[in-house]
């Protein structure tokens, strides 16, 4: 047994060392070539689940090989070109051939003996391992180095301070919306290496305004009119052009230091450079049309920094976001943004992400034309922003129908019941009913919450708060208020209660609006007649009744557990109970929505019971009575909606069941001008 460090610093031959390449490598490198390192944790881990302890490394042919190889000082020897053939020279007969497309020219070459005439020992055998491959094609990639052109992150300046640090304190000054997003980003630039800017072989893109002469002196130039100043030829083939290949290449500047002409590097830059200079480079001055960061501070800092910026957030710390802040502390030491939300993927249905070839793609245009805008965007606006959304049609019809159906539905309602009393909002009467006052005191607590919500960003509490408040309206409010907002009802009461829900509608669409643009201009602006609620003013939050909307969540409460009861019991809702018994000492506007919404006729306070609502569900005759009487209610109403009879339409109606003490009330809820007793229930116009 031989411990690997005893190892280290040894040298060994290999089978390709006859090729000339790698000989002139060794001749250049004697003391580190082919020689036994001892690896670095950090960079390539021992691990004791597999392998021998030892490996190649192939410094030009992998990223730990490549790290690796530069701390212990190894020498890298170039192999293959952009296209992975072998380089023309140097590799004997392996040169022009393509190394991906012909694994088996290295296993044909093992099978003979090596340039030194000794057999080469080796198995080969298939095992599973991760590979680089182009995440749209799927095409394995090969890895290879290449010189590039990089932002130096912890060279010092004139300060002595570096990039990277300058850097970590313009983040600290930024306001992270989820607030882990400040942690990931020093995470990241504090263990980024030097930023990658160039891109070659590319035609499309910033062309970097770098020129190398072949002396090795560099230049960057600033501006074009500085290249103008030294260009010393191709000047009038790109006048008029925006700085971009082709015509940017026309131009040759003349070397500082000696003298001859130079060609512009071919590479274009990193597409995040242009990402992240768009503070600078769009806020343009209006007089000149030219950067107002150069010519015009007045106008650049009335505009400048950005109050939000926001992007899913995976990838961004790395990429937008780490570029805006690189070229605001080059720039200006300061942020080019107050605040950023980040926000997490949006997955298919499926819980994968979305892609043609697994045929859970979804295209916006055709979402936007299935489901509408307005339902898309809520269903982003109600997810956390720490949580991936999976987007399908599943999930936007549930918010369609729990939302945006509820809401529509409700208005629906209010605009025929303001049609049938003939009721305008010229006639709007101060709220006195229990419910009403309620409603407004939710309003203005809705108002105040969202807006709260609004102005930290966070869109899901806003919008759950909404959601809340429209599902109250229409299951609590309105559902409590058929009564008073029918044609039956008290002209005064029925005005209160349009008033009060002409008053909420009115305000809820105003307060949707930045959330959702098209429905709730809609109903605003068919119920104030104004052009759009996008012009109108945002609502203000009035003082709220919180006793009562403690009070009126106590009677909510002690339905569900009335509703409950009747169940347990097996009695229906439409038949009466005598009485119910409660510990909550409530208003008697409280008793009489407890009474109506359970159908009991009386309610009892006892401060001592042991429970907070206890039934009577001892069924007298006269109670039976009414119940059938009830039943028979729904039942009429039931026949004139088949009929499509308008609510003013009079019938006469045949009953299966004689009711004399509820004849008159049956009459009076159903518009029915006669009831005979017969074998089976039928309607006609009367």
């Amino acid at each position: 047994t031989v411990l690997g460090k005893e190892l280290v610093g040894l040298h060994y031959t290999a089978p390709f060392d006859h090729l000339p390449a790698v000989k002139s490598v060794q001749v250049d490198n004697p003391g580190t070539f082919h020689s036994v390192v001892a690896t670095d944790p950090l960079i390539l881990p021992i691990v004791t689940t597999e392998g021998t302890g030892l490996v190649h490394t192939a410094v030009s042919a992998g990223s730990e090989d490549f790290k690796l190889g530069k701390l212990r000082g190894l020498p890298l020897i170039p192999v293959i070109d952009d296209e992975a053939n072998y380089l023309p020279d140097g590799f004997g007969e392996f040169s022009g051939k393509n190394a991906k497309k012909h694994p088996e020219l290295i296993i044909d070459f093992l099978k003979k003996q090596d340039a030194s005439g000794h057999p080469c020992l080796f198995k080969v055998e298939r095992y599973k391992h991760r590979y680089p491959a182009c995440w749209r094609c799927k095409t394995e990639l090969v890895w290879k180095v290449a010189d590039e052109w990089y932002i130096s992150m912890d060279q010092p300046g004139k300060d002595g301070r570096t990039l990277r640090s300058r850097m970590q304190s313009v983040a600290q000054k930024i306001t992270w919306l989820p607030d882990f997003g400040l942690e990931r980003e020093l995470d990241w630039l504090a263990n980024m290496h030097d930023w990658l800017i160039s891109k070659p072989n590319r035609y499309w893109g910033l062309a970097l305004p770098i020129y190398e002469c072949e002396c090795g002196h560099v230049q960057v130039l600033g501006s074009p009119a500085e290249l103008q100043e030294k260009a010393v030829s191709g000047w009038d083939q790109f006048a008029g052009h925006s700085p971009h290949k082709p015509h940017i290449d026309q131009v040759k500047i003349s070397c500082e230091k000696c003298g001859k002409a130079v060609s512009r590097i071919n590479d274009v830059g990193n597409v995040w450079l242009d990402a992240g200079v768009i503070p600078f480079s769009t806020l343009l001055d209006p007089q000149t049309g030219t950067p107002s960061f150069i010519g015009n501070q007045t106008y650049f800092k009335a505009w400048f920094p950005a109050d939000l910026i926001t992007e899913s957030f995976p990838g961004q710390f790395k990429n937008w976001f780490y570029s805006m802040i690189a070229m605001s502390t080059v720039l200006v030491d300061e942020p080019s943004f107050k605040t950023v939300l980040g926000y997490a993927s949006v997955l298919a249905e499926d819980g994968r992400p979305m892609h043609k070839s697994w045929g859970n793609a979804i295209e916006f245009n055709e979402a936007a034309g299935k489901i509408g805008v307005d339902i898309m965007r809520w269903v982003y606006l109600r997810q956390p922003p720490t949580q991936n959304l999976l987007f399908g049609y599943k999930k936007t019809d549930e918010v369609r129908r729990q939302f945006h159906l509820i809401l529509w539905n409700s208005y629906r309602f209010f605009v025929n019941a303001s049609l049938d009393a003939g009721w305008s909002p010229t006639k709007l009467s101060a709220p006195t009913h229990v419910l009403d006052r309620w409603l407004l005191s939710r309003l203005s607590g809705t108002i105040r919450t969202v807006t709260q919500a609004l102005d930290t960003y966070s869109t899901a509490p806003a919008a759950l708060t909404l959601e809340n408040f429209v599902n109250e309206l229409s299951t609590w409010y309105l559902r409590r208020s058929r009564q008073r907002l029918g044609l039956t009802a008290d002209s005064q009461e029925r005005a209160q209660a349009l008033s009060t829900f002409y008053l909420v509608l009115r305000d809820l669409s105003l307060i949707l609006s930045p959330l959702m643009p098209y429905l709730p201009d809609r109903i605003y602006t068919n119920l104030t007649g104004e052009s759009s609620v996008h012009l109108g003013s945002y609502p203000e939050a009035h003082d709220q009744d919180l006793t009562l909307e403690e009070a009126m969540l106590m009677v909510q409460n002690l339905v569900e557990k009335g509703h409950a009861a009747r169940k347990a019991a097996g009695i229906r809702l439409r038949q009466p109970l005598a009485s119910l018994t409660t510990s909550a000492d409530l208003s008697p506007d409280l008793q009489a929505l407890l009474m109506d919404e359970l159908n009991v006729k009386q309610v009892i306070f006892d401060k001592q019971s042991n429970s907070p609502l206890t039934l009577d569900t001892t069924l007298t005759p006269a109670l039976v009575s009414e119940g059938q009487a009830r039943d028979l209610i729904r039942a009429l109403q039931a026949e004139r909606k088949k009929l499509g009879l308008a609510p003013t339409d009079q019938i006469i109606a045949t009953i299966p069941v004689s009711l004399p003490d509820w004849t008159a009330e049956i009459q009076k809820k159903t518009g029915a001008t006669s009831l005979t007793v017969g074998t089976t229930l039928s309607v006609q116009k009367a």
